[in-house]
């Protein structure tokens, strides 16, 4: 179940147009790109019988470029595809995506591009669904 839930979550970003990566980014990447990372959710019940037939699933996105303007037009354009979207997940009913969080444009100074010398900037946004049997 969980990889369903992040599948669903990467088959609504793969209409970024930047590359996307699952949790890892290689050392020389192409600027500008985004980065998904996901937790692995947490299933509750909502029935008298405590079976857990809903699951909260939150999943960030980081945005990242060579410049502010960059990563928000990457940060935009993922909000756009997420925003009020309803992964589809099998034998699951989803409801829509909500952004919980953000942070602002900042450089990664732990990084410097070789191409440039410059820190690329990213930003974070975290964001939210529920799933139920």
């Amino acid at each position: 179940m969980i990889l369903d839930h992040h599948q669903a979550v990467l088959d609504l970003l793969a209409g970024l147009p930047v590359t996307l990566h699952d949790g890892q980014v290689p050392d020389r990447p192409t600027f500008p790109y985004a980065v998904l990372f996901g937790d692995t959710g947490n299933e509750r019940s909502t029935r008298l019988c405590a079976t857990s037939d809903r699951a909260d699933w939150r999943f960030q996105v980081t945005s990242v470029g060579l410049t502010v303007e960059s990563a928000l037009i990457v940060a935009d354009a993922a909000r756009a595809l997420l925003i009020d979207a309803r992964p589809v997940v099998v034998g699951r009913s989803c409801g829509p995506i909500r952004r919980e969080t953000s942070i602002p444009v900042r450089p990664d100074t732990d990084v410097t591009d070789p191409d440039t010398n410059r820190h690329p900037m990213f930003a974070v946004d975290t964001y939210h669904f529920v799933s139920y049997a």
